[in-house]
């Protein structure tokens, strides 16, 4: 079923992902972390994802405080992943498992019989 998606939307789509669901751990660690935290995992992701939020900062509204900055980074990855770029690259998304770095996982689960 991957076949589908052409390979370069593959490829485009696979940073946005990864960037996207590393924001929601960000954001979920720092619920029960401290935002500025010595904790190893919190230091790579918050380095990791430091540009991509560098850049939504400058379209965020002012009510979103900085906590919600990285639930924010993935809602709007999300919607690039799940309209912008389907429609640019002209691959179809019906569903959340349809989009290229989930069915890709999903595939890869069911190979392995999980």
């Amino acid at each position: 079923m991957i076949t589908t998606t052409p390979p370069i939307g593959i490829l485009i789509d696979l940073p946005f992902g990864l960037l996207m669901w590393t924001s929601f751990v960000h954001f979920l660690l720092i619920i029960v972390m401290n935002e500025d935290s010595g904790f190893s995992l919190l230091r790579l992701l918050r380095g990791l994802n430091a540009p991509i939020y560098a850049v939504i900062s400058l379209i965020k509204p002012a009510f979103i405080i900085s906590r919600l900055l990285p639930l924010y980074a993935a809602g709007i990855l999300f919607i690039i992943r799940y309209y912008v770029l389907p429609l640019a690259i002209g691959f179809d998304v019906w569903s959340f498992s349809d989009m290229p770095l989930e069915r890709l996982l999903l595939s890869a689960k069911y190979d392995l019989g999980l």
